[in-house]
Protein backbone atom coordinates (compact mmCIF):
# COMPACT_ATOMS: atom_id res chain seq x y z
CA UNK A 1 0.00 0.00 0.00
CA UNK A 2 1.37 3.93 -0.79
CA UNK A 3 2.08 6.16 2.17
CA UNK A 4 -1.41 8.11 2.07
CA UNK A 5 0.84 11.16 3.17
CA UNK A 6 2.68 11.26 -0.58
CA UNK A 7 0.08 12.05 -2.88
CA UNK A 8 -1.83 15.06 -2.35
CA UNK A 9 -5.23 13.53 -2.98
CA UNK A 10 -6.97 9.85 -3.58
CA UNK A 11 -9.63 8.75 -4.81
CA UNK A 12 -12.38 6.51 -2.73
CA UNK A 13 -13.64 3.72 -4.36
CA UNK A 14 -16.97 5.06 -5.80
CA UNK A 15 -20.41 3.68 -5.89
CA UNK A 16 -22.44 5.62 -8.32
CA UNK A 17 -25.69 6.82 -6.51
CA UNK A 18 -29.11 7.66 -8.77
CA UNK A 19 -27.82 11.25 -9.19
CA UNK A 20 -24.75 9.76 -10.66
CA UNK A 21 -22.17 12.35 -8.91
CA UNK A 22 -18.63 12.14 -10.18
CA UNK A 23 -15.52 11.38 -8.12
CA UNK A 24 -13.66 15.20 -6.88
CA UNK A 25 -9.96 15.24 -7.04
CA UNK A 26 -8.11 18.32 -7.04
CA UNK A 27 -4.61 19.39 -7.54
CA UNK A 28 -1.94 19.94 -4.43
CA UNK A 29 -1.22 23.41 -3.23
CA UNK A 30 2.03 25.11 -4.12
CA UNK A 31 4.31 25.50 -1.08
CA UNK A 32 5.36 28.23 0.42
CA UNK A 33 8.48 30.33 -0.13
CA UNK A 34 11.49 30.19 1.78
CA UNK A 35 11.05 32.84 4.88
CA UNK A 36 14.05 34.92 6.66
CA UNK A 37 15.36 32.95 9.41
CA UNK A 38 13.08 33.46 12.75
CA UNK A 39 14.94 34.01 16.05
CA UNK A 40 14.57 31.27 18.91
CA UNK A 41 11.80 32.43 20.92
CA UNK A 42 9.79 32.79 17.21
CA UNK A 43 11.05 28.99 16.14
CA UNK A 44 10.18 27.70 19.18
CA UNK A 45 6.68 28.96 19.00
CA UNK A 46 6.56 27.71 15.65
CA UNK A 47 8.18 24.29 16.34
CA UNK A 48 4.59 23.90 18.91
CA UNK A 49 2.72 25.25 16.14
CA UNK A 50 3.92 22.15 13.55
CA UNK A 51 3.47 19.53 16.66
CA UNK A 52 0.04 20.95 16.91
CA UNK A 53 -0.50 20.63 12.88
CA UNK A 54 0.66 17.51 12.99
CA UNK A 55 -1.58 15.60 15.31
CA UNK A 56 -4.45 17.63 13.22
CA UNK A 57 -3.45 16.25 10.01
CA UNK A 58 -3.02 12.75 11.31
CA UNK A 59 -6.68 12.23 11.67
CA UNK A 60 -8.71 11.44 8.68
CA UNK A 61 -12.49 11.30 9.21
CA UNK A 62 -14.86 8.91 7.44
CA UNK A 63 -18.11 10.70 7.12
CA UNK A 64 -21.35 8.46 5.77
CA UNK A 65 -24.15 10.37 4.80
CA UNK A 66 -28.00 8.39 4.84
CA UNK A 67 -30.21 11.48 3.26
CA UNK A 68 -33.06 8.63 3.42
CA UNK A 69 -33.06 8.81 6.80
CA UNK A 70 -34.50 12.54 6.54
CA UNK A 71 -38.20 10.99 6.20
CA UNK A 72 -38.10 9.63 9.49
CA UNK A 73 -38.64 11.20 12.83
CA UNK A 74 -35.95 12.15 14.94
CA UNK A 75 -36.52 8.96 17.75
CA UNK A 76 -36.28 6.78 14.56
CA UNK A 77 -33.41 8.29 13.17
CA UNK A 78 -31.35 8.27 16.78
CA UNK A 79 -32.21 4.52 16.80
CA UNK A 80 -31.06 3.52 13.61
CA UNK A 81 -28.01 5.61 13.91
CA UNK A 82 -27.34 4.11 16.75
CA UNK A 83 -27.44 0.52 15.63
CA UNK A 84 -25.25 1.47 12.42
CA UNK A 85 -22.44 2.67 15.19
CA UNK A 86 -22.22 -0.14 16.47
CA UNK A 87 -21.33 -1.73 12.93
CA UNK A 88 -18.60 1.56 12.42
CA UNK A 89 -17.01 0.22 15.61
CA UNK A 90 -15.48 -2.40 13.76
CA UNK A 91 -13.81 -0.11 11.87
CA UNK A 92 -12.56 2.06 14.08
CA UNK A 93 -13.01 3.09 17.83
CA UNK A 94 -14.27 6.88 17.71
CA UNK A 95 -17.40 7.36 15.79
CA UNK A 96 -19.47 10.25 16.01
CA UNK A 97 -23.02 11.43 15.50
CA UNK A 98 -24.76 13.70 13.01
CA UNK A 99 -27.60 14.88 11.28
CA UNK A 100 -28.02 11.93 9.08
CA UNK A 101 -24.70 11.09 9.30
CA UNK A 102 -21.81 9.15 10.84
CA UNK A 103 -18.48 10.00 11.08
CA UNK A 104 -15.08 7.94 12.37
CA UNK A 105 -11.88 8.50 12.59
CA UNK A 106 -9.73 5.53 9.76
CA UNK A 107 -6.11 7.15 9.44
CA UNK A 108 -5.05 4.88 12.71
CA UNK A 109 -6.87 1.89 10.81
CA UNK A 110 -5.10 2.45 7.19
CA UNK A 111 -2.65 0.08 7.98
CA UNK A 112 -4.42 -2.95 10.05
CA UNK A 113 -7.08 -3.02 6.85
CA UNK A 114 -4.52 -2.62 4.40
CA UNK A 115 -5.91 0.87 2.94
CA UNK A 116 -8.97 2.46 2.56
CA UNK A 117 -10.89 0.64 -0.26
CA UNK A 118 -10.78 -2.51 2.94
CA UNK A 119 -12.44 0.03 4.96
CA UNK A 120 -15.20 1.71 2.45
CA UNK A 121 -15.65 -2.13 1.26
CA UNK A 122 -16.37 -3.59 5.08
CA UNK A 123 -18.62 -0.67 5.87
CA UNK A 124 -20.84 -0.93 2.40
CA UNK A 125 -21.42 -4.50 2.95
CA UNK A 126 -22.59 -3.98 7.01
CA UNK A 127 -24.39 -0.63 6.28
CA UNK A 128 -26.27 -2.05 3.04
CA UNK A 129 -27.54 -5.05 4.26
CA UNK A 130 -28.82 -2.74 7.52
CA UNK A 131 -30.51 -0.64 5.13
CA UNK A 132 -32.08 -3.42 3.48
CA UNK A 133 -33.55 -4.65 6.62
CA UNK A 134 -35.39 -1.56 7.41
CA UNK A 135 -36.66 -1.66 3.87
CA UNK A 136 -34.49 1.74 2.83
CA UNK A 137 -32.68 2.31 0.08
CA UNK A 138 -29.38 0.79 0.66
CA UNK A 139 -27.39 3.63 -1.04
CA UNK A 140 -25.07 6.32 1.02
CA UNK A 141 -22.78 9.51 0.37
CA UNK A 142 -19.32 8.76 1.73
CA UNK A 143 -16.35 11.22 1.98
CA UNK A 144 -13.01 12.12 3.92
CA UNK A 145 -10.94 14.29 5.22
CA UNK A 146 -8.65 15.70 8.14
CA UNK A 147 -11.75 17.12 9.72
CA UNK A 148 -15.25 16.24 10.66
CA UNK A 149 -16.81 18.84 9.44
CA UNK A 150 -15.21 18.94 5.96
CA UNK A 151 -15.90 15.46 5.60
CA UNK A 152 -19.72 16.05 6.59
CA UNK A 153 -20.23 18.86 3.95
CA UNK A 154 -18.25 16.58 1.39
CA UNK A 155 -20.44 13.42 1.38
CA UNK A 156 -23.35 16.04 1.68
CA UNK A 157 -22.92 17.40 -1.65
CA UNK A 158 -22.84 13.54 -3.26
CA UNK A 159 -19.40 13.49 -4.08
CA UNK A 160 -17.77 10.38 -3.28
CA UNK A 161 -14.00 11.82 -2.54
CA UNK A 162 -10.82 11.68 -0.12
CA UNK A 163 -9.07 14.34 0.79
CA UNK A 164 -5.65 13.26 2.42
CA UNK A 165 -3.65 16.81 3.03
CA UNK A 166 -5.03 19.72 5.17
CA UNK A 167 -3.86 21.92 2.73
CA UNK A 168 -5.94 20.65 0.10
CA UNK A 169 -9.21 20.92 1.82
CA UNK A 170 -9.80 24.67 1.10
CA UNK A 171 -9.87 23.78 -2.80
CA UNK A 172 -12.01 20.90 -2.66
CA UNK A 173 -14.80 22.54 -0.28
CA UNK A 174 -14.25 26.03 -2.31
CA UNK A 175 -15.69 23.96 -5.16
CA UNK A 176 -19.37 22.31 -3.35
CA UNK A 177 -22.15 24.63 -3.43
CA UNK A 178 -23.40 26.31 -0.64
CA UNK A 179 -26.73 24.15 -0.25
CA UNK A 180 -23.97 21.80 2.05
CA UNK A 181 -24.16 24.23 4.69
CA UNK A 182 -26.51 23.63 7.67
CA UNK A 183 -28.35 27.43 7.21
CA UNK A 184 -31.82 28.91 7.98
CA UNK A 185 -34.08 29.97 5.17
CA UNK A 186 -33.05 33.77 5.42
CA UNK A 187 -29.38 32.98 5.34
CA UNK A 188 -29.64 31.23 2.23
CA UNK A 189 -31.53 34.11 0.85
CA UNK A 190 -28.83 36.17 1.81
CA UNK A 191 -26.76 34.32 0.07
CA UNK A 192 -28.72 34.14 -2.80
CA UNK A 193 -28.51 37.84 -2.98
CA UNK A 194 -25.34 38.61 -2.90
CA UNK A 195 -24.86 36.32 -5.65
CA UNK A 196 -22.82 33.33 -4.15
CA UNK A 197 -23.32 30.02 -5.00
CA UNK A 198 -19.99 28.12 -4.01
CA UNK A 199 -17.90 28.42 -0.84
CA UNK A 200 -14.53 29.89 -3.01
CA UNK A 201 -17.56 33.11 -3.22
CA UNK A 202 -17.37 32.83 0.84
CA UNK A 203 -13.48 32.64 1.04
CA UNK A 204 -13.27 35.96 -0.61
CA UNK A 205 -15.69 37.88 1.73
CA UNK A 206 -14.18 39.58 5.38
CA UNK A 207 -14.75 37.31 8.44
CA UNK A 208 -15.83 40.48 10.22
CA UNK A 209 -18.61 41.03 7.72
CA UNK A 210 -19.48 37.43 7.69
CA UNK A 211 -20.35 37.39 11.25
CA UNK A 212 -22.21 40.98 11.24
CA UNK A 213 -24.66 39.26 8.55
CA UNK A 214 -24.99 35.23 9.30
CA UNK A 215 -23.70 34.96 13.27
CA UNK A 216 -21.12 33.59 14.71
CA UNK A 217 -22.65 29.75 14.01
CA UNK A 218 -22.05 30.68 10.62
CA UNK A 219 -18.35 31.57 10.57
CA UNK A 220 -17.61 28.39 13.37
CA UNK A 221 -18.98 26.18 10.32
CA UNK A 222 -16.81 27.27 8.36
CA UNK A 223 -13.93 27.61 10.31
CA UNK A 224 -14.14 23.88 11.94
CA UNK A 225 -14.40 22.20 8.05
CA UNK A 226 -11.52 24.16 7.26
CA UNK A 227 -9.39 23.17 10.81
CA UNK A 228 -8.90 26.32 11.97
CA UNK A 229 -10.99 26.09 15.03
CA UNK A 230 -11.15 22.53 17.43
CA UNK A 231 -14.39 20.70 16.48
CA UNK A 232 -15.84 18.46 19.61
CA UNK A 233 -17.72 15.36 18.83
CA UNK A 234 -20.47 13.71 20.32
CA UNK A 235 -19.42 9.94 20.26
CA UNK A 236 -20.74 6.71 20.41
CA UNK A 237 -20.52 4.87 24.01
CA UNK A 238 -22.03 1.24 23.21
CA UNK A 239 -24.22 -0.43 25.49
CA UNK A 240 -22.66 -2.14 28.35
CA UNK A 241 -22.62 -6.18 28.18
CA UNK A 242 -20.75 -8.57 30.16
CA UNK A 243 -20.33 -12.31 30.27
CA UNK A 244 -18.10 -14.62 31.91
CA UNK A 245 -17.34 -18.16 31.75
CA UNK A 246 -14.94 -20.92 33.33
CA UNK A 247 -14.29 -24.32 31.91
CA UNK A 248 -14.32 -27.07 34.61
CA UNK A 249 -10.87 -29.05 34.59
CA UNK A 250 -13.12 -31.93 35.55
CA UNK A 251 -16.89 -32.87 35.89
CA UNK A 252 -18.31 -31.76 39.74
CA UNK A 253 -21.19 -32.66 41.44
CA UNK A 254 -20.97 -30.76 44.70
CA UNK A 255 -22.43 -26.96 43.98
CA UNK A 256 -20.39 -25.88 47.36
CA UNK A 257 -17.25 -26.87 45.55
CA UNK A 258 -18.67 -24.47 42.70
CA UNK A 259 -18.45 -21.96 45.00
CA UNK A 260 -15.08 -20.13 44.66
CA UNK A 261 -15.39 -19.96 40.91
CA UNK A 262 -18.67 -18.49 41.07
CA UNK A 263 -16.97 -15.88 43.38
CA UNK A 264 -14.30 -15.23 41.28
CA UNK A 265 -16.60 -14.81 38.56
CA UNK A 266 -18.82 -12.29 40.25
CA UNK A 267 -15.62 -10.36 40.95
CA UNK A 268 -15.06 -10.14 38.05
CA UNK A 269 -18.58 -8.84 37.41
CA UNK A 270 -18.20 -6.11 40.16
CA UNK A 271 -14.82 -5.08 38.80
CA UNK A 272 -16.93 -4.41 35.93
CA UNK A 273 -19.40 -2.69 37.31
CA UNK A 274 -17.42 -0.37 39.16
CA UNK A 275 -15.10 0.73 36.26
CA UNK A 276 -17.87 1.82 34.29
CA UNK A 277 -20.04 3.07 37.39
CA UNK A 278 -23.08 0.84 37.22
CA UNK A 279 -24.81 -1.55 38.93
CA UNK A 280 -27.55 -5.11 38.25
CA UNK A 281 -30.46 -5.93 39.08
CA UNK A 282 -30.71 -8.96 37.22
CA UNK A 283 -28.03 -11.68 36.15
CA UNK A 284 -28.13 -15.45 35.29
CA UNK A 285 -25.60 -18.41 36.49
CA UNK A 286 -25.75 -21.00 33.75
CA UNK A 287 -24.23 -24.00 35.12
CA UNK A 288 -23.37 -26.55 31.98
CA UNK A 289 -23.53 -30.14 31.92
CA UNK A 290 -22.70 -32.98 29.24
CA UNK A 291 -25.47 -33.30 27.14
CA UNK A 292 -28.16 -32.24 28.96
CA UNK A 293 -29.49 -28.06 28.92
CA UNK A 294 -28.02 -25.76 31.14
CA UNK A 295 -29.22 -25.46 34.63
CA UNK A 296 -30.23 -21.90 35.18
CA UNK A 297 -29.91 -19.64 38.35
CA UNK A 298 -31.93 -16.30 37.70
CA UNK A 299 -30.74 -13.62 40.37
CA UNK A 300 -32.98 -10.41 40.42
CA UNK A 301 -32.58 -7.42 42.83
CA UNK A 302 -35.02 -5.40 44.08
CA UNK A 303 -32.43 -2.59 44.76
CA UNK A 304 -29.71 -2.66 42.18
CA UNK A 305 -26.19 -3.52 43.38
CA UNK A 306 -22.67 -4.43 42.71
CA UNK A 307 -21.76 -5.92 45.91
CA UNK A 308 -19.66 -8.81 45.48
CA UNK A 309 -20.90 -10.24 49.04
CA UNK A 310 -24.41 -9.71 48.79
CA UNK A 311 -24.85 -11.76 45.02
CA UNK A 312 -22.53 -14.17 46.92
CA UNK A 313 -24.29 -14.59 49.66
CA UNK A 314 -27.76 -14.74 47.07
CA UNK A 315 -25.87 -17.52 45.04
CA UNK A 316 -25.17 -19.57 48.01
CA UNK A 317 -28.74 -19.61 49.06
CA UNK A 318 -29.79 -20.54 45.22
CA UNK A 319 -27.28 -23.66 45.99
CA UNK A 320 -29.17 -24.87 49.25
CA UNK A 321 -31.86 -25.49 47.58
CA UNK A 322 -30.75 -26.09 44.19
CA UNK A 323 -30.86 -30.03 42.53
CA UNK A 324 -28.56 -30.39 39.39
CA UNK A 325 -29.80 -33.20 37.38
CA UNK A 326 -25.97 -34.34 35.93
CA UNK A 327 -22.04 -33.27 36.47
CA UNK A 328 -21.44 -29.63 36.22
CA UNK A 329 -18.69 -29.39 32.99
CA UNK A 330 -18.51 -25.21 33.04
CA UNK A 331 -20.48 -21.88 34.53
CA UNK A 332 -20.44 -18.90 32.85
CA UNK A 333 -22.28 -15.70 34.44
CA UNK A 334 -24.04 -13.70 32.13
CA UNK A 335 -25.83 -9.77 33.05
CA UNK A 336 -29.74 -9.28 31.68
CA UNK A 337 -30.03 -5.64 33.04
CA UNK A 338 -27.72 -3.00 33.70
CA UNK A 339 -28.81 0.00 36.26
CA UNK A 340 -26.97 3.26 37.23
CA UNK A 341 -25.01 3.40 40.59
CA UNK A 342 -26.61 4.99 43.00
CA UNK A 343 -24.25 5.78 46.14
CA UNK A 344 -25.49 5.98 49.50
CA UNK A 345 -23.42 7.38 52.22
CA UNK A 346 -23.47 5.06 55.86
CA UNK A 347 -23.90 6.24 58.99
CA UNK A 348 -20.95 7.69 60.75
CA UNK A 349 -21.47 6.02 64.27
CA UNK A 350 -22.47 2.29 63.15
CA UNK A 351 -24.90 2.19 66.28
CA UNK A 352 -27.42 4.29 67.60
CA UNK A 353 -26.95 5.39 71.24
CA UNK A 354 -29.52 3.26 72.37
CA UNK A 355 -27.11 0.25 71.46
CA UNK A 356 -29.27 -1.14 68.80
CA UNK A 357 -28.49 -1.44 65.03
CA UNK A 358 -28.99 1.40 62.97
CA UNK A 359 -31.75 0.82 60.37
CA UNK A 360 -32.07 1.69 56.66
CA UNK A 361 -34.39 0.18 53.36
CA UNK A 362 -31.37 -1.69 51.86
CA UNK A 363 -31.16 -3.52 54.65
CA UNK A 364 -34.84 -4.91 54.84
CA UNK A 365 -34.42 -5.21 50.91
CA UNK A 366 -31.53 -7.33 51.04
CA UNK A 367 -33.12 -9.50 53.63
CA UNK A 368 -35.98 -9.81 51.36
CA UNK A 369 -33.80 -10.75 48.97
CA UNK A 370 -32.21 -13.63 50.48
CA UNK A 371 -35.68 -14.84 51.38
CA UNK A 372 -37.00 -14.78 47.46
CA UNK A 373 -33.76 -16.95 47.03
CA UNK A 374 -34.36 -19.33 49.77
CA UNK A 375 -38.72 -19.79 49.66
CA UNK A 376 -39.40 -18.45 45.99
CA UNK A 377 -40.23 -15.46 44.08
CA UNK A 378 -44.12 -16.84 44.74
CA UNK A 379 -43.99 -17.21 48.45
CA UNK A 380 -42.88 -13.79 48.91
CA UNK A 381 -45.99 -11.37 49.10
CA UNK A 382 -46.35 -7.57 49.34
CA UNK A 383 -49.41 -5.72 50.35
CA UNK A 384 -51.24 -2.66 47.93
CA UNK A 385 -54.18 -0.61 48.34
CA UNK A 386 -56.44 -1.43 45.62
CA UNK A 387 -59.55 1.36 44.71
CA UNK A 388 -62.37 -0.43 46.33
CA UNK A 389 -65.32 0.50 48.83
CA UNK A 390 -65.27 -2.99 50.36
CA UNK A 391 -62.83 -3.95 53.05
CA UNK A 392 -62.24 -7.32 51.67
CA UNK A 393 -61.61 -6.21 47.76
CA UNK A 394 -59.43 -2.96 49.33
CA UNK A 395 -55.74 -4.63 49.60
CA UNK A 396 -53.98 -7.04 47.16
CA UNK A 397 -51.84 -9.43 47.51
CA UNK A 398 -48.75 -9.25 45.03
CA UNK A 399 -45.74 -11.28 44.59
CA UNK A 400 -42.65 -9.30 45.78
CA UNK A 401 -41.55 -7.69 42.34
CA UNK A 402 -44.90 -7.42 40.45
CA UNK A 403 -46.31 -3.94 40.83
CA UNK A 404 -49.44 -3.34 40.60
CA UNK A 405 -51.29 -2.59 37.26
CA UNK A 406 -51.77 0.98 37.12
CA UNK A 407 -54.52 1.99 33.99
CA UNK A 408 -53.15 5.13 31.71
CA UNK A 409 -50.46 6.60 30.52
CA UNK A 410 -49.48 8.54 34.14
CA UNK A 411 -49.92 5.99 37.54
CA UNK A 412 -52.15 7.60 39.37
CA UNK A 413 -51.16 7.57 43.90
CA UNK A 414 -54.68 5.79 45.06
CA UNK A 415 -56.46 7.30 47.88
CA UNK A 416 -56.40 5.17 51.25
CA UNK A 417 -59.03 6.21 53.64
CA UNK A 418 -57.96 8.71 56.62
CA UNK A 419 -59.73 6.59 59.32
CA UNK A 420 -58.07 3.76 60.90
CA UNK A 421 -57.76 0.02 59.41
CA UNK A 422 -56.85 -2.62 61.06
CA UNK A 423 -53.34 -4.62 60.29
CA UNK A 424 -54.90 -7.96 60.41
CA UNK A 425 -58.24 -8.53 58.27
CA UNK A 426 -59.68 -11.67 58.91
CA UNK A 427 -60.49 -13.86 55.78
CA UNK A 428 -64.19 -14.52 57.22
CA UNK A 429 -65.73 -12.01 60.03
CA UNK A 430 -66.90 -14.09 62.85
CA UNK A 431 -70.11 -13.06 64.64
CA UNK A 432 -70.36 -11.92 67.76
CA UNK A 433 -72.90 -12.54 70.63
CA UNK A 434 -74.84 -9.66 72.46
CA UNK A 435 -75.60 -10.54 76.64
CA UNK A 436 -77.89 -7.91 78.43
CA UNK A 437 -77.07 -5.41 75.63
CA UNK A 438 -73.36 -5.50 76.02
CA UNK A 439 -70.94 -7.18 73.00
CA UNK A 440 -69.13 -9.96 73.61
CA UNK A 441 -66.17 -11.12 72.06
CA UNK A 442 -64.33 -13.88 74.50
CA UNK A 443 -65.24 -11.42 77.14
CA UNK A 444 -67.23 -7.89 77.32
CA UNK A 445 -65.74 -5.43 74.96
CA UNK A 446 -66.63 -1.35 74.21
CA UNK A 447 -67.28 0.57 71.38
CA UNK A 448 -64.01 3.61 71.53
CA UNK A 449 -65.13 5.42 68.36
CA UNK A 450 -67.15 5.16 65.42
CA UNK A 451 -69.64 4.43 62.76
CA UNK A 452 -67.97 4.81 59.58
CA UNK A 453 -70.29 4.10 57.25
CA UNK A 454 -69.07 1.75 53.96
CA UNK A 455 -71.73 0.54 51.20
CA UNK A 456 -71.46 -0.63 47.85
CA UNK A 457 -72.45 0.64 45.17
CA UNK A 458 -75.72 -0.74 43.42
CA UNK A 459 -73.89 -1.77 40.10
CA UNK A 460 -71.51 -3.93 41.83
CA UNK A 461 -73.23 -6.96 42.36
CA UNK A 462 -72.45 -7.21 46.14
CA UNK A 463 -74.97 -6.10 48.40
CA UNK A 464 -72.80 -4.30 51.10
CA UNK A 465 -73.95 -2.05 53.81
CA UNK A 466 -72.05 -1.68 57.56
CA UNK A 467 -71.44 0.66 59.92
CA UNK A 468 -67.75 -0.21 61.34
CA UNK A 469 -66.92 0.66 65.15
CA UNK A 470 -63.16 0.07 66.58
CA UNK A 471 -63.97 -1.22 69.84
CA UNK A 472 -61.71 -2.45 72.96
CA UNK A 473 -61.18 -5.57 74.90
CA UNK A 474 -60.49 -6.03 78.56
CA UNK A 475 -56.75 -6.19 77.72
CA UNK A 476 -56.47 -3.07 75.98
CA UNK A 477 -56.07 -4.59 72.01
CA UNK A 478 -58.35 -2.92 69.67
CA UNK A 479 -60.94 -4.86 67.40
CA UNK A 480 -62.64 -3.65 64.39
CA UNK A 481 -65.92 -4.24 64.57
CA UNK A 482 -68.90 -3.60 62.33
CA UNK A 483 -73.13 -3.52 62.42
CA UNK A 484 -74.77 -4.96 59.22
CA UNK A 485 -77.78 -2.19 58.13
CA UNK A 486 -79.78 -4.77 56.15
CA UNK A 487 -80.63 -7.97 56.68
CA UNK A 488 -80.35 -9.71 60.51
CA UNK A 489 -78.46 -7.19 61.65
CA UNK A 490 -75.61 -8.95 63.48
CA UNK A 491 -72.82 -7.73 65.05
CA UNK A 492 -69.48 -9.28 63.32
CA UNK A 493 -65.74 -8.70 64.65
CA UNK A 494 -63.34 -8.06 61.14
CA UNK A 495 -60.01 -7.16 61.98
CA UNK A 496 -57.39 -6.89 64.80
CA UNK A 497 -55.83 -3.27 65.03
CA UNK A 498 -51.45 -3.67 65.79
Amino acid sequence: MKDPDSEAQLPLPYVAPESGPQVIQFPARAKDSAKQRPSKAAMDEARVKSVAQRSKSNSLWYALYLPQLRELNSALQKKYLDQLAGHMQSVSSTVSFHPQALICEVRSSLKYFAGIDVIHQKLQKLVGEQLQQWDLADGFFYAASPTVSGSLLLARSGHNALVYRPENLRSALGQLSTDVLDLNKEQRRRLLNMGIRHLRDIWRLPSDGLCKRFGSNFVNQLNKALGKVAEPTLNYIPPPAFAASYDLPYELENLNQLLPIADELLAQLCDFLRRRDLSTSSLVLFLRHEKRDSTEINIGLRMASRSQQHLTLLLETHFDKLSIPAPVVAVKIEVKEFDAFFAKSDSLLKNEPSGSASYSDSNLIQFIEQLQARFGDSHVKSVSNATQHCPEYASLQLNYKEKPNRRGRIAKPIEVSANPRPLWLLQEPKQLNINKGRLFYRKPIAIVSGPERIETHWWSGIDVCRDYYVAREHNGSRLWIYHEKNGKRNWYLHGFFA
